[in-house]
């Protein structure tokens, strides 16, 4: 006998046999009538089968000769092993589904926040074009100026000498005649400068 073996309780051990098949009670001797009848054939009878599937693993695995002298305990962390490792695989398959859901919700959340990207996104390109910003303001009272952007030069610390109030309303001649007049200012100065010896040649 092993020695990691759980003893079962004293009882006869069963035999691996089938049970012995009890005849029915004979029946009861029915009265005979009073004319004679024929004897009837009897009914052929099937032969009953010990075929069957539980017979056909019994005799395969034969279990009976390991659990004869009592539950092998041998085999216990081998089968806590596989039930772990059973419970694990189950586990990281509920898992996976869930995670699954989760990818696909965020998915669908993703795709509908882009749409709404691309809406107000066209939205915001649509009204901040020059038409629609001038349409919108102009119940402000402003209107699109008509001239190009001028430079204002303000002499160092002398702000009172800038005469800003002076300036006359600057247009696009008046631009270009004061760009003409700076040129020639500038010429002028360099070749009064260069009589001077200040500039090398």
């Amino acid at each position: 006998m092993a020695i990691n073996t759980i003893k079962p309780p004293a009882a006869t051990p069963r035999a691996n046999v089938p049970r012995p098949v009890i005849a029915p009670p004979a029946p009861e001797p029915e009265p005979e009538p009073a004319e004679e009848e024929a004897p009837r054939a009897p009914r052929p009878t099937k032969a009953r089968s010990s075929w069957s599937v539980f017979t056909l693993l019994e005799r395969i695995t034969r279990m009976d000769g390991l659990f004869r002298e009592g539950l092998p305990v041998r085999y216990l962390p081998h089968v806590l092993f596989i039930m772990f490792l059973t419970l694990l695989y189950i586990g990281n398959t509920h898992y996976g589904y869930r995670m699954n859901r989760n990818i696909q919700k965020l998915k669908l959340e993703t795709e509908d926040l882009r749409a709404d990207y691309t809406t107000l996104k066209s939205d915001y390109m649509e009204a901040s074009k020059q038409s629609e910003v001038a349409r919108k303001v102009a119940a402000y009272g402003l209107v699109e100026s008509s001239s190009p952007p001028f430079r204002i030069t303000v002499p160092a610390g002398r702000l009172d000498e800038a005469e800003l109030d002076k300036l006359p309303i600057i247009t696009a001649d008046s631009l270009m005649a004061r760009a003409v007049r700076d040129s020639l200012a500038t010429v002028a100065a360099d070749s009064v400068a260069l009589a001077e010896g200040e500039i090398e040649e």
